[in-house]
Parts: C-alpha cells; sequence; structure tokens
C-alpha cells in the first residue's frame, strides 16, 4: 500500500473528468496487455488524482459509453476498475464503474462466468462488486 500526496489542483482536475474514448482506450489497455498488478507504479501522482475522478461518474454515463465500446473492451475497463479501486483515492463503493460495466454485458447476454467473479473477489474488498447493493 502506498500513501499518496493531496494536491489540490489535481483535485479540482479530477471533479472535471470526463469519459473521452481515448482515456477509456488508455485504461483498458492496462487490462489488455497486463499491467494491472503495476497500476500504482503506472499511474500516480497528479495523474491518479485526476482520473481517480472517473470513479465517481453517474452510472447512468457510464453506461451510454459502453454502448459504444465492444464486449471485450468493457470487459477489461471492468477489469482496470476492479483493480484500480485499489488505488488510493480511487474507492468507489457502491458508485464504481464496474457495476455499470457488469450490467451492460449482463443486458448484452454475457454473463460473468465463475472465474471472473472468483478473481474479482480476489483482487477488491468491494463488497458491491460486481452487480451493486442488493
Amino acid at each position: 500500500m502506498s500513501i499518496g500526496s493531496w494536491d489540490p489542483a489535481a483535485d479540482a482536475a479530477a471533479h472535471s473528468v470526463t469519459l473521452d474514448p481515448d482515456t477509456l482506450q488508455k485504461l483498458l489497455a492496462f487490462s489488455r496487455d497486463n499491467q494491472l498488478g503495476a497500476l500504482d507504479s503506472l499511474i500516480d501522482g497528479a495523474q491518479s488524482q485526476a482520473l481517480a475522478g472517473l470513479m465517481k461518474i453517474d452510472h447512468d454515463q457510464w453506461l451510454a459509453a459502453a454502448e459504444a465500446m465492444s464486449n471485450d473492451d468493457v470487459l477489461h475497463l471492468l477489469r482496470f476498475f476492479a483493480v484500480a479501486e485499489n488505488l488510493p483515492g480511487w474507492e468507489a463503493g457502491a458508485e464504481s464503474p464496474v457495476i455499470p460495466l457488469a450490467r451492460t454485458l449482463r443486458r448484452r447476454g454475457q454473463k460473468l462466468d465463475k472465474d471472473l467473479l472468483r478473481w474479482l473477489r480476489e483482487v477488491s474488498e468491494n463488497r458491491y462488486l460486481p452487480y451493486g447493493p442488493l
């Protein structure tokens, strides 16, 4: 576990972060390229604080953004955010982007298999993953 430092400018930037396709592609590449185990060293400082704002974006916006994505891309983002929630300042609880991403896959008829559900429990202590508060 690492302890981050607070930067007021980065904190303000975190509240203005948006779901642009370029950022989402960069984030899902961490999963696609098997770099999830090194997120704490790959995303740090002000960049981490700014991107942490993605964890608080409304679920409806996540659902809309996921509509244009392939199932594989949605799955990679789901995996990224499950691990990223362990980064300092990225905790999201019931607001986690994993929840609307899992909902998108479920609406498309793609169930989360047992191996993925088991993996989610291993990498995250968020009790709301993957389906939100029941």
